[in-house]
């Protein structure tokens, strides 16, 4: 009779430990749910957005003519079909089937041109394009005419035609014959960077 009070009181003991063991238990299943929803969180994350428009990206015929085969670049992916020697002589408004001088010009030339090919000659502006800019014109499909200008002096034209939002990327193409005709750096490097800045835009092209 002595011992069932020191008997219960044990099982009283194992039966806490017991409900202590379980609550632990609880509370650690309970703890372990925000840190599965976390996980579920981070692998739900948006994916990385990229886009390239297929341009076929021209050389240009003449020295001076990066501005031309650019544009006739851009042109041609609206669907026309055009020389660089047409679409220089509608830039400066000259008489179709002549041979146009090797002459330099600017976004403004390439917009009297596109606007011949029945293309709408987009907003010409001084400066660079933001990045959400660029991706908002690649993902509406339409190329975008830049002017650089050269540490070294003097001038260029390129169309970027791509992005990635790895790095913030910018693909652009080329027209000097002996250069890469597709190329791809950071949209900060494209800005501004030791061989060239980005001083002039042409966008909005076709919309």
């Amino acid at each position: 009779m002595t011992r069932a009070p020191a008997s219960a009181h044990t099982g009283k003991t194992r039966i806490r430990g017991r409900r202590l063991s379980l609550a632990a238990l609880v509370a650690s299943v309970l703890l372990s749910v925000p840190t599965t929803a976390s996980a579920t969180t981070g692998e739900q994350a948006p994916l990385r957005a990229a886009k390239r428009l297929d341009i076929t990206m021209q050389a240009q015929q003449k020295n001076n003519w990066c501005w031309a085969a650019s544009g006739n670049t851009i042109a041609t992916w609206f669907g026309r079909n055009y020389s660089q020697n047409q679409f220089c002589n509608a830039a400066f408004n000259r008489q179709q089937g002549t041979t146009c001088p090797n002459n330099q010009a600017t976004l403004g030339n390439v917009q009297n041109a596109l606007d011949w090919a029945g293309i709408n000659a987009g907003s010409y502006v001084s400066g660079w394009l933001r990045y959400p800019t660029v991706q908002s014109e690649i993902n509406a499909g339409r190329p975008v005419e830049t002017r650089i200008q050269w540490s070294s002096g003097g001038g260029h034209m390129h169309v970027l035609y791509g992005y990635d939002d790895a790095d913030s990327m910018v693909y652009w193409g080329d027209p000097w014959p002996s250069s890469n005709r597709y190329n791809w750096a950071s949209h900060s490097w494209y800005v501004n960077n030791d061989q060239f800045s980005w001083t002039h835009s042409l966008y909005r092209i076709g919309a």
